[in-house]
C-alpha cells in the first residue's frame, strides 16, 4: 500500500505547477507516493507540460472546469494511500515536509487531519491553523476583536493563541496542503461538490471533527504558498480577504446554511451589510487616502453582497 496519495487540481497555472511538482520528491523522501494531477480544462498546455516533464504523476482530465472541491474528488476516488494529501499547484513543499506530517500522524492515531505551517513566498509566516466560522467570526475580524480577544471562539486565526513554533489541535487548516487519514476519508466521505472554490475544506474539516477525528498543526513541516495566483485575474480579489468574490460569498452562504440554517446564513450577512455600511459610513467623507480606500472597498463589498449572482466557470 502507498503511504500517501498526492492530489493536486490546476486551472491554468502551468509554470506554478512544474514548481509544485517538482518539489515532490524532496518533500516526500521516505515515503511511496503516487500523485493525481487532476487538470479542469486548462488552455494554457499544462497537461501537455505533466506528462512531459513528470510522467510519473497519473494525469486526469476533466471536459470543464468543474471547481475546486469536484475535481479534488476525482483524485480521491482512485487514491490508495494510507493517507490523501490534497495540495494547492501554487505550493512548493521544503524538504521532508509531507515525511514530517505523516510521521505525526502516525504516532497519533486518532487525528484525522493536519496541515503544515504554511509560508509567504518571502518566507514570512502565513495563518493556516483556524477554528471553525460562527456567525459572529466575520465581526470579529472586521472589528479587530480577535487579536484582543484569541481565546474566544468567535477569533478564527488559531496563531494569534498559540503561535507557529509548535503542535496545537485545530479546527481547520488550509486546503492549500492537508493530510488526511483514508480511514478518515471513507467514514465521512469526500469533498461536497456543491462548493464550487472555497470553503470546502472547512466543511470537510466540520464533517471529521463531528465524526469524533481530531485535526493538527505541525509547525515540523513547512510549505511555501504562494496563495491566490488561480484566481489573480479576476476582479475585485482585493475584497472578501484576496478571494474571489462571487465564489466566496455563494460558498460563504452555503457553508452558513448547511451549519446554522435559513436564519443564521441570513444573520450572518446582515451582520457584514450593516458593518461594512459603517465603515463606509465612518470613511466615506474622509480625505485621507487610506480612508478612500477603505470607503471604495466597502462600497464594493456591499454591492457584491447584494447583488451577487451565479457566475461563470471561473478558475479554480
Amino acid at each position: 500500500m502507498k503511504d500517501v496519495t498526492i492530489v493536486i487540481v490546476s486551472y491554468n497555472v502551468r509554470d506554478l505547477l512544474r514548481d509544485c511538482l517538482a518539489s515532490i520528491p524532496s518533500g516526500c523522501q521516505g515515503l511511496i507516493t503516487e500523485t493525481f494531477v487532476v487538470d479542469n480544462a486548462s488552455s494554457d498546455r499544462s497537461a501537455e507540460m505533466v506528462s512531459r516533464e513528470f510522467p510519473w504523476a497519473r494525469l486526469l482530465h476533466n471536459e470543464n472546469n468543474a471547481g475546486f472541491a469536484a475535481a479534488n474528488n476525482v483524485g480521491l476516488c482512485q487514491a490508495t494511500g494510507r493517507y490523501v494529501l490534497l495540495l494547492n499547484p501554487d505550493t512548493r513543499l521544503r524538504p521532508s515536509a509531507v515525511f514530517e506530517l505523516v510521521r505525526f500522524m502516525d504516532a497519533r492515531p486518532s487525528a484525522g487531519y493536519c496541515g503544515p505551517r504554511l509560508l509567504n513566498g518571502d518566507t514570512s509566516h502565513q495563518p493556516s491553523a483556524r477554528r471553525l466560522p460562527t456567525l459572529f467570526s466575520t465581526a470579529y475580524s472586521l472589528l479587530g476583536l480577535s487579536s484582543r480577544f484569541p481565546k474566544s471562539r468567535h477569533a478564527l486565526d488559531l496563531h494569534l493563541l498559540h503561535g507557529h513554533t509548535k503542535d496545537f489541535r485545530a479546527d481547520w487548516l488550509t486546503g492549500a496542503c492537508l493530510l488526511v487519514r483514508a480511514s478518515c476519508v471513507r467514514q465521512v466521505g469526500a469533498l461536497d461538490p456543491g462548493f464550487f472554490l472555497y470553503f470546502e475544506e472547512t466543511d470537510w474539516c466540520r464533517r471529521m471533527l463531528a465524526a469524533g477525528w481530531t485535526g493538527w498543526f505541525v509547525h515540523r513541516a513547512e510549505v511555501v504558498h504562494l496563495g491566490g495566483r488561480s484566481v489573480s485575474h479576476a476582479g475585485a480579489t482585493d475584497l472578501f480577504f484576496g478571494n474571489h468574490p462571487i465564489h466566496w460569498i455563494r460558498s460563504s452562504r452555503r457553508y452558513f446554511r448547511r451549519q446554522y440554517g435559513l436564519l443564521g446564513m441570513l444573520w450572518s450577512e446582515f451582520v457584514q451589510l450593516l458593518l461594512y455600511s459603517l465603515i463606509w459610513l465612518r470613511h466615506r467623507w474622509q480625505r485621507k487616502a487610506e480612508s478612500r480606500l477603505k470607503a471604495r472597498r466597502a462600497a464594493g463589498t456591499i454591492r457584491y453582497l447584494l447583488f451577487s449572482r451565479k457566475p461563470k466557470d471561473s478558475p479554480t
